[in-house]
């Protein structure tokens, strides 16, 4: 990958417009030619917001951050067993984590992408123990969730899966079911806890998504501190 600039000044509109055309041409032949200029014009910028954010986010007192190695994500789908055999992600993201990992439950997942570019605060697919762990909490303390809920709201953020029409269950899970017609159900039934805010490509073609990056941290704090408990 091209050496980062040493800091993060903001994606530029060519480089979405590269993602663009990878979207459209999603092959080996096309992508080779470009190779170097997708480093450096996407790959580049993204090590120095991993960088520059992990700093703020540690100035700011918050326990979340990562490296260039261990936070983004490969350009290369794994396509060995998928029907869909394009090489390649129409994106770049990253991920920042209280201990730099990349599947680490609670933290702050950063997509850069044509017409879809977000924040999530993420706990995303959280393994059996730990969902059950939440769920447990949830029931035996639904007053602590509902505050939650509320000083996310408050922050115009709401908690969902990643997708709500596939990651929710269509039932209550096994053991909570007396607690259907709680207000508290629809949580019960997720596997992920997340909290996405949206961004324009102005915002990400600006240094003020490192802000952006510690603001989300810290209007989600109330959840990530939930989630955390139970890890």
């Amino acid at each position: 990958m091209a050496a980062s600039p040493e800091r993060f000044t903001g994606f530029d509109p060519a480089a979405l417009r590269l993602l663009a055309a990878l979207a459209r041409h999603n092959d080996r032949t096309w992508f080779a030619p470009r190779k170097e200029r997708f480093e450096r014009e996407l790959l580049a910028p993204m090590a120095a917001l991993v960088d520059d954010a992990t700093r703020a986010l540690a100035r700011a007192k918050i326990p979340i951050g990562g490296d260039r190695k261990r936070s983004m994500f490969r350009i290369y789908r794994d396509i060995r067993f998928r029907a869909d055999k394009r090489p390649y992600r129409t994106s770049v993201a990253a991920y920042l984590s209280y201990d730099g990992g990349r599947n680490t439950p609670g933290g702050i997942y950063v997509h850069v992408e044509p017409k879809r570019c977000f924040l999530s605060v993420a706990f995303y697919r959280i393994e059996r123990p730990m969902l059950l762990r939440w769920r447990q909490a949830m029931a035996a303390r639904p007053a602590a969730f509902r505050r939650v809920v509320r000083a996310l709201a408050a922050r115009g953020l709401t908690i969902d899966g990643p997708d709500v029409d596939s990651d929710s269950l269509a039932r209550m899970p096994r053991g909570f079911e007396a607690l259907a017609e709680s207000d508290l159900a629809p949580y019960f039934r997720l596997r992920s806890f997340c909290a996405d805010r949206a961004l324009t490509e102005r915002d990400v073609a600006s240094r003020a998504l490192v802000d952006r990056i510690v603001t989300l941290a810290r209007d989600a704090k109330p959840l990530l501190e939930f989630g955390w408990a139970l890890d």
